[in-house]
């Protein structure tokens, strides 16, 4: 992966872990009872950016796993 590829990369794995952690924190505290409307907001907005987090990382690895294929293929010919 070139560099800045690596960097977009483990930016998208560490913000997808820390709205893990935020979400899972907040869904605790909704599913107890002891929350505000701002924390269920802050619950759909944490959700919502760990699922785009996670959907831009699988796509750099799933475009990376195709450049390489295509590399292998390219050489065979």
């Amino acid at each position: 992966m070139p560099g800045r590829v690596q960097v977009v990369f483990w930016s998208a794995t560490i913000v997808a872990v820390v709205l893990l952690g935020v979400a899972w924190t907040l869904a605790d505290r909704v599913g107890a009872g002891a929350a505000s409307i701002e924390d269920e907001v802050l619950l759909a907005v944490a959700s919502a950016g760990l699922a785009a987090a996670s959907l831009v990382a699988a796509r750099i690895v799933f475009v990376v796993g195709r450049l390489k294929r295509r590399g292998r293929e390219d050489g065979r010919r």
